[in-house]
This record gives structure tokens, sequence and C-alpha cells, in this order.
């Protein structure tokens, strides 16, 4: 399963370093829409350093839509989602290579997130308090990932699909963006709460475990469909 699973991450990779459409339009979504947060609110710091979480995910959910919505189109509108289904690999292989996929995508987009956030809302954050960071992002990128991947499949040949696919990936990402935001006041806010972060965090993980369970259920009628 190893080589199959490389081939289909690599064609993902390969395909993005091509046409460079879908990494580049997310970091550039975060960055318009991290100075448009910063002239509504940066100038009331009290305001600002309180809202700060609820920024920054509410950020990385809508940059989200805009990366899943990519997934697939290569594939439709060349015709190569037939040809995937065709060849001898196991079917929840390709869901867990545009899973991964999407993942790298979320990383590489909050490596400029994260940082813009913390210079434009939040200050006398340490080294170590962006650090609890990075579990709560990874495991909400693979959660992100799983669930953007299935409703991608789910809406590929739907009409209105620019339309239907936002109105079905963000309500379901609304408890994410709660847990996401929660978690990162706790260490970044003042109360430093780490039972708070341990409760969000493991909530996070249940949620990215529930659609794991989902999405390699249903991924296959999905694709049959």
């Amino acid at each position: 399963m190893i080589r199959p699973l490389r081939a289909l991450l690599l064609k993902e990779l390969r395909l993005e370093l091509r046409t460079r459409q879908t990494v580049p339009a997310m970091a550039l979504f975060a960055l318009v829409a991290m100075v448009i947060f910063q002239f509504a609110v940066g100038f009331r710091a009290g305001d600002a350093e309180a809202i700060a979480p609820g920024v920054m995910w509410a950020t990385l959910a809508l940059t989200a839509v805009l990366g899943v919505g990519r997934s697939f189109v290569a594939e439709r509108d060349q015709g190569v989602i037939e040809a995937l289904l065709v060849t001898p690999v196991a079917r929840p292989l390709i869901i867990i290579a545009r899973v991964i996929a999407l993942t790298l995508f979320l990383v590489i987009v909050e490596i400029a997130l994260v940082p813009l956030v913390i210079l434009f809302f939040v200050d006398g954050a340490t080294i170590g308090d962006v650090a609890w960071l990075i579990p709560v992002l990874l495991v909400a990128d693979v959660a992100i990932g799983l669930l953007g991947a299935l409703l991608a499949a789910l809406t590929v040949v739907a009409r209105g699909r620019e339309l239907l696919l936002p109105l079905m990936l963000l309500p379901a990402l609304v408890p994410l963006v709660i847990a996401g935001a929660g978690a990162t006041e706790a260490v970044l806010g003042v109360t430093n709460d780490m039972a708070e972060y341990r409760g969000y965090l493991l909530f996070l993980l249940g949620y990215a475990i529930v659609f794991a369970l989902v999405a390699i259920a249903t991924y296959e009628h999905v694709l049959d469909d």
C-alpha cells in the first residue's frame, strides 16, 4: 500500500507545483483577511487581543473552504477520476492521499497565518505559548482534510458546486472553529489554562476520529456514485 499511496500523493503535489493555484490563493486570501481584520479592530488593542483566536480560526476555516474547493477540479476537468477508479488501487488510498495533500497545504498557509495573528493582535506571546498551538493546528488540519476530501468528492460533479460545497463544509467546521479558538485562547490568553486546553484538544481529536471513520465507511460509495 505504500507505493500506490506515494504515487497518489506525488500526483497531488506535482499537480500543485505545476499549476500553483491552490496554496498561493489560500495564502493570499489569509493575508488579505488578516489585513482587513487589522483595519477593522487593530486600533482597539484591548478588543483585538480578545478576539484574536476567533479571527485566526475563522480565517483558517474560510481559507480551508477555498483550498477544498479546488479538490478534484483538475481530475473532473481532465477526466482523471474515471482513470483513478479503474486503477488497481485500494480506494481508501485515494482519500488518504487527498487528506495528506490538503493537510500539507493548510500547514503551509498556517506558517504564514499564525505569525500574522501574533503580530497584529497578540502582545507578549512567547515561543512556548505558540508551540502549544502546533498539536491543535495539526489535529484540526487532519479533520479539515478528512471532511473536505469527502465533501469535495461528493460535490465534484454536482450542479452549483461552488455554492453547494461551502454550504455543506462551513456548518461542519463550526465545532472545530469553536474548539480551536478555545484552545488558542487557553494558551495565548491571560489565564493560560492547560486543563481547558487539553479538553479542547481532546474534542478536536475525537472530531477527527469520527470523520475519519465516516470517510472510510462512505468514500467508496461516494466515488461509485
